[in-house]
């Protein structure tokens, strides 16, 4: 009994030594499942690299990305990654630094001979899919999109793609292309079915860590620090390396 009481104890410890709550999407090759059940994936080993240069025990978990924003903006000590930095979330989040930069752009079906796109008031007369609560979701808000008339909104990463294939009223998503051809693979699709349209954003997005507002400075600015370190040290060029990312 006094054996099994310790293991309790030990247990109990163990469960209450993570620091601080990690919490993404799946969107590869950022960030995914592997097949034992870890979070893997670019930004993740970057963002793995960059936490051994600190003293804080995380873990890290995949949700849908809604939820993993909900999460991020209400509870203490909860972090979250890849998420794009705007006005309207300016106030919401602690920034802690940039780890991914990318460009979005709207994909469509090559099939699909009926689009012609030389501007952004030319989208406007197709439907386009976005990802709930995502920065692409905010962005064509901003640029006078409206939900369930020219904006389809999705509330899993995993369909955003097979919508294109399966749903002939969706004429295009607006991700970035790295995204798309992992999208792809994942759902055993051929990339070559889509192409890129058009660029929305005229310099490159930077996709940050954020942390919660409730999330101690100590925690934030230890790793931003880390991010720092592994950008400067060479970690940052060989992760990009291993997964072909340059």
């Amino acid at each position: 009994m006094l054996c099994l009481l310790q293991f309790l104890h030990l247990s109990s410890c163990l469960a209450q030594s993570v620091d601080l709550s990690i919490v993404t999407e799946h969107s590869p090759p950022y960030q995914e499942l592997s097949e034992n059940g870890r979070v893997v994936g670019f930004s993740t080993e970057i963002l793995q690299a960059a936490l051994a240069h600190t003293t804080i025990n995380y873990d890290i978990k995949i949700y849908p990305w809604s939820r993993s924003y909900a999460m991020a903006m209400q509870n203490k000590n909860t972090c979250i990654y890849l998420i794009g930095r705007n006005n309207e979330r300016e106030s919401l989040f602690k920034w802690v630094q940039t780890i991914v930069s990318t460009n979005d752009f709207f994909v469509g079906l090559e099939s699909n001979k009926n689009i012609a796109i030389n501007t952004i008031e030319d989208v406007k007369k197709y439907k386009v899919a976005v990802l709930k609560d995502d920065r692409t979701h905010t962005k064509l808000l901003k640029h006078g999109f409206v939900e369930n008339k020219n904006l389809y909104v999705v509330n899993n990463t995993y369909s955003l793609l097979k919508l294109l294939v399966l749903r002939p009223e969706i004429d295009l998503i607006l991700a970035d292309t790295v995204n798309v051809l992992y999208r792809a693979k994942f759902n055993n699709i051929d990339p070559r079915l889509f192409k890129t349209y058009f660029q929305i954003n005229k310099k490159p997005v930077n996709l940050y860590l954020a942390c919660s507002l409730a999330t101690d400075d100590k925690i934030t600015t230890e790793i931003g620090k880390g991010i720092t370190t592994v950008q400067n040290n060479g970690e940052y060029q060989a992760i990009s390396q291993k997964w072909q990312m340059e």
